[in-house]
C-alpha cells in the first residue's frame, strides 16, 4: 500500500486537522486578534506603525542586543569575569547580518501571500521565524560560555542527542497527523513514547526549575560556581528541548492547516461561512475580480 503524504490530503481529510487541540487553541487566539483588526484608514495606519515599531524593538533590536552583549562579553578582561569563556565568539557581526537578511527575506516572501484569510498565518510565521532566529543566536552566544566546560566529544554527543530528539518528535508528529487525517491506526513505538514524553514534560521541568530557583533564592542559599553553571547548563538544554517540541507539536500542525486553507480556499470559505469579501479582502478582490463570481 502506498504511503500517504500529509501534504496530499483532500479537503475533507484536511478538515480532520481541526480536531487537534493545539490548532483549536491557536485558532481561538487568532480569532481574538482578528476581531480587533481596525476597519478604517486611520486604524490601519496606526496598526502598521505599531507593527513597524515592534519589528524594530523585537526581531531586529532584541537580536542586536544579544549580539552586542556577546561582543561586549568576549571583549572584556578575563580577570573581570567570574567564569571562564571561550576565546572564540560564535555570534559575530556577519552571523547577525545573515540572520537579519534571512528573516527580512521571509518577510518579503510573505508579502506575496495577500488574501485576507492568510494574513494571520503570515504574521504568525514572521513571529515564529523571529523566535527561531533568536534561539539560534542565543545558542551561539551560550556556546562561547559552554565550550570551556565540555569536551569536543561532549559537544558532538550533545548535537547527536538534539538531532535524535528532532527525528523522534517529527516521526511521532507525522504519525499522529496521518492517523488524524486519514484514519490510520499506528501503534506507537517505545521511541515515539519517549519523544512524546519529552515534548510534554520538557517545558514543565523547566518551569519547575524556575520555581525551585526562586524558592532557593528567597531562602538565601548560595551554591558554588560549578553547581550554578551546571544548573544553567541543564536549563539551557531543557529550553532547547522545549522550543523544539513547541515548533514540532504546535507550530507545524498550525502551518499545515494554513497550507490546506491556501490549497482549498473556496472549500474552506464555504466551510467557515464567509463571504468573498470577508475571505479575500477588498484589496485582493480588486486585482482578482473573477473571484466575485463565486459569491
Amino acid at each position: 500500500m502506498k504511503k500517504k503524504s500529509i501534504f496530499k490530503a483532500s479537503f475533507e481529510e484536511s478538515l480532520n486537522l481541526e480536531d487537534d487541540g493545539f490548532i483549536q487553541y491557536q485558532l481561538k487566539e487568532q480569532d481574538k486578534k482578528v476581531s480587533k483588526t481596525p476597519r478604517n484608514i486611520v486604524g490601519n495606519f496606526k496598526n502598521a506603525l505599531l507593527y513597524g515599531l515592534l519589528t524594530l524593538i523585537f526581531p531586529i533590536g532584541l537580536n542586536f542586543l544579544l549580539f552586542a552583549f556577546s561582543i561586549m562579553l568576549h571583549s572584556s578582561d578575563p580577570k573581570n569575569l567570574t567564569i571562564p569563556i571561550s576565546n572564540h565568539n560564535f555570534l559575530t557581526a556577519p552571523v547577525y547580518v545573515i540572520g537579519l537578511l534571512i528573516w527580512l527575506s521571509f518577510v518579503l516572501i510573505g508579502k506575496t501571500f495577500k488574501p485576507l484569510f492568510i494574513i494571520p498565518y503570515r504574521t504568525h510565521f514572521h513571529v515564529t521565524t523571529f523566535l527561531i532566529w533568536f534561539v539560534i543566536e542565543f545558542n551561539l552566544a551560550t556556546l562561547g560560555l559552554a565550550l570551556p566546560f565540555i569536551t569536543t566529544l561532549g559537544f558532538f554527543a550533545l548535537v547527536c542527542i538534539f538531532l535524535t530528539l528532532i527525528y523522534w518528535m517529527l516521526r511521532t508528529e507525522f504519525k499522529s497527523l496521518k492517523s488524524r487525517m486519514y484514519g490510520e491506526v499506528n501503534t506507537p513505538t517505545l521511541l515515539d513514547k519517549i519523544a512524546k514524553g519529552i515534548s510534554i514534560y520538557g517545558v514543565g521541568i523547566l518551569g519547575l526549575g524556575v520555581i525551585i530557583n526562586y524558592i532557593l533564592k528567597s531562602l538565601s542559599i548560595n551554591f558554588s560556581p560549578s553547581v550554578t553553571l551546571f544548573g544553567l547548563f541543564i536549563c539551557w538544554i531543557a529550553m532547547n528541548i522545549g522550543i523544539i517540541a513547541m515548533l514540532i507539536f504546535m507550530e507545524f500542525p498550525y502551518f499545515l492547516y494554513a497550507y490546506y486553507k491556501w490549497k482549498y480556499p473556496e472549500e474552506y470559505r464555504g466551510w467557515e461561512g464567509k463571504s468573498v469579501e470577508e475571505w479575500y479582502g477588498k484589496k485582493y478582490l480588486k486585482k482578482h475580480k473573477e473571484l466575485l463570481k463565486n459569491e
